[in-house]
């Protein structure tokens, strides 16, 4: 149990870290961008219709072009809070078992090195996945692509 509570804290770091990443550079998941761009193309359509005053299909173009883009990172922020809330609820989760490990009472030597192992085990994870990030940081956001941004 205490494995698993970590591996799952351990990814939502992970997540955290590259959603405040992706953030910061304004580089959005494809798949996100699509849907949410999506569901603009009725503005669209009703935009190209030729009875719009240029200068007003400008200035709303313009607009929910803004409003679009604002959407989109109001929606990671969003994303983002509740990825640090269930990060903060598997902190608690290992807390608690953590005690309830160190709170039991050991008979023998052989439960005294089953806690040390438990706890190297952890620590082993916590190594490999600073490793790991660092790497994915370093070669992941090469290739993430751009969120497209008309303002």
């Amino acid at each position: 149990m205490i494995w698993e509570t970590t591996a799952n804290e351990l990814q939502s770091k992970e997540n955290e870290e590259i959603l405040r990443k992706r953030i910061y550079l304004r580089r959005l998941p494809s798949e996100f961008d699509q849907v949410i761009n999506q569901s603009i193309d009725p503005l669209r359509r009703l935009l190209s219709n030729p009875n719009i005053d240029k200068d007003k299909r400008a200035h709303f173009i313009s607009t929910c072009s803004k409003k679009n883009t604002q959407y989109k990172f109001d929606l990671m922020i969003l994303n983002l809070d509740i990825i640090q809330n269930l990060k903060r609820g598997y902190e608690q989760k290992l807390i608690e078992l953590q005690n309830q490990l160190s709170h039991r009472q050991s008979s023998n030597n052989n439960e005294e090195s089953f806690k040390a192992a438990i706890e190297n085990r952890q620590e082993n994870m916590r190594k490999r996945h600073e490793i790991y990030l660092k790497h994915k940081f370093n070669t992941f956001f090469d290739e993430a692509p751009m969120a497209a941004s008309n303002e």
